[in-house]
């Protein structure tokens, strides 16, 4: 051997034994043990030796599958303990095996992008285009978990793979994605779900949600497809020149370049509707397993709304204000600092974006994760009058650079606190508005406190009032607003 001979070690995945011992291991082993192996192998590909495409392609396409049933399990830890402690790993670890992938299959991409002994319509290059997209379609719900949207490098690496199947003639071309089974899809078919996913307003949706509308979107793929003919209803449109990410089209141009595709979701509407029905007569389809009705009923109203033929609109005109105010998180802190009961007040750390009759928007440039999800409730301090209103986190979207943004939906612009009382106990909640005889109040207090069917009485101030519960009007972390006829 001379001096200076460069020598390439084989991957000691190229070993059939090694492999099957790998894989085996993944298999058995616990989602968080089996994910770090996974990220491990992946990343290996970047530094140890150099392989041959159709090897390397093997391998990450093994990996790859051997990740899914345990990216299934991670979502399903994660879900279970979303205000727990243990959730930020469980979504970094699924944020931080979609970045390894997709760093893979690009080393796949850019080493095929010099083959030239493997023909453009060659079945692996197909194969691998579908692998692509598909892998940033599943990195995009541990981004929403995140409230976060899809890396541009992994937007454009789609759109890329995209581009180059149309190039080639093979967006349709059917690909095995499940060894042993016939299981098949398109490259078209799951950039479309890409692109659904994208136009699916997941930052308006608590974790659980974001999981149903995922599975939603899994189910309609068959019938949602991109068009570069316009068509009536909800439109957004996409630019295979430029890549940008999908945008709502309000207004048809006059001349729409040919590389402008329309994706219309309009059409899927009615297979929601009928997708609802049958939940209620004959229960929850297997495929939403781990997911409760209501998480999954809730989630297909959202999408509804959001591609009906009548977008969605504002009900209140939004005004730009500038300001600062305290944000609080916990049904008896908010108590404390309504009734001025409270040692401690939050710091403004927050500043005022816009206002609204029925809600407002804030900003901070760090990420909260006790105010940064939807559905919690929290007090705002707003101005200088030391008056706290109740509010509920309607929307959340974060990024690096510019931090949290946050709308907020008004629930109470004056909460009363109020001590409650049926007879076998007492709690204390607040009273949403003005108590006033034969008409109705919410009460805001901690759940399985308040039940219907019975009477309860609310002592605020020197005043003592009769209530008789009904249902609950919404519901979150920690709370519940139930309403009340004032007896």
């Amino acid at each position: 051997m001379g001096v200076g001979t460069q020598v390439h070690n084989p991957h000691p995945l190229l070993q059939p034994q090694t492999l099957r011992l790998a894989l085996t291991e993944i298999a058995t082993n616990a989602a968080p043990t089996a994910i770090v192996e996974l990220i491990r192998w992946l990343d290996s590909f970047q530094y140890e030796a150099e392989l041959d495409v159709s090897e390397l392609a093997r391998l990450v396409v093994a990996l790859d599958e051997a990740a899914q049933p345990q990216l299934r399990q991670a979502a399903g830890l994660y879900l279970s303990n979303v205000f727990g402690s243990r959730s930020v790993r469980y979504k970094a670890l699924g944020r931080d095996f979609y970045a390894s992938l997709g760093r893979a299959y690009d080393l796949v991409l850019s080493a095929l992008a010099s083959d030239f002994s493997i023909a453009p319509g060659d079945s692996l290059r197909t194969e691998i285009l579908l692998r692509t997209v598909r892998s940033a379609a599943g990195e995009m719900k541990w981004a929403a978990f995140d409230y976060q949207d899809l890396a541009p490098d992994v937007w454009q690496r789609a759109g890329v793979a995209y581009r180059t199947a149309h190039a080639s003639g093979a967006l349709n071309a059917p690909v095995s994605v499940r060894e042993g089974r016939e299981t098949f899809s398109t490259i078209n078919r799951e950039f479309v779900r890409l692109v659904a996913m994208h136009c699916a307003s997941l930052d308006q949706l608590p974790p659980d949600r974001i999981e149903a509308a995922d599975k939603l979107v899994r189910v309609l793929q068959h019938s949602l497809q991109l068009s570069n003919q316009p068509a009536s209803g909800t439109l957004f449109t996409l630019d295979l020149e430029s890549l940008a990410r999908p945008r709502r089209c309000v207004s048809l141009p006059d001349d729409v370049p040919q590389t402008v595709r329309f994706f219309r979701p309009t059409d899927a509407v009615s297979m929601l509707g009928e997708l609802d029905v049958s939940m209620e007569g004959e229960g929850l389809d297997p495929l939403f397993a781990g997911l409760s009705a209501p998480s999954v009923s809730a989630a297909i109203r959202h999408l509804s709304r959001q591609w009906a033929a009548v977008p969605p609109m504002r009900q209140c005109r939004r005004h730009r204000v500038d300001g600062a105010l305290a944000l609080a998180t916990g049904l008896g802190f908010i108590r404390s600092l309504v009734s001025g009961e409270a040692l401690l007040r939050p710091a403004a750390a927050w500043s005022l974006l816009d206002a609204s009759r029925n809600g407002f928007g804030v900003s901070s440039p760090v990420m909260d994760p006790d105010i940064c999800r939807v559905g919690a409730l929290v007090g705002a301090h707003v101005g200088e009058t030391g008056r706290w209103v109740l509010a509920l986190v309607r929307r959340v979207r974060f990024s690096e650079a510019a931090g949290a943004a946050v709308g907020l939906q008004t629930v109470s612009n004056d909460p009363v606190p109020a001590l409650f009382d049926d007879g076998s106990r007492s709690w204390s909640g607040l009273l949403c508005d003005p108590v006033v005889r034969g008409r109705s109040v919410r009460v805001a207090c901690e759940p399985g406190f308040m039940r219907s069917g019975g009477q309860v009485f609310a002592r605020l101030a020197a005043r003592t009032v009769k209530l008789e519960p009904g249902k609950v009007v919404m519901s979150g972390p920690g709370y519940q607003i139930i309403g009340c006829s004032v007896v």
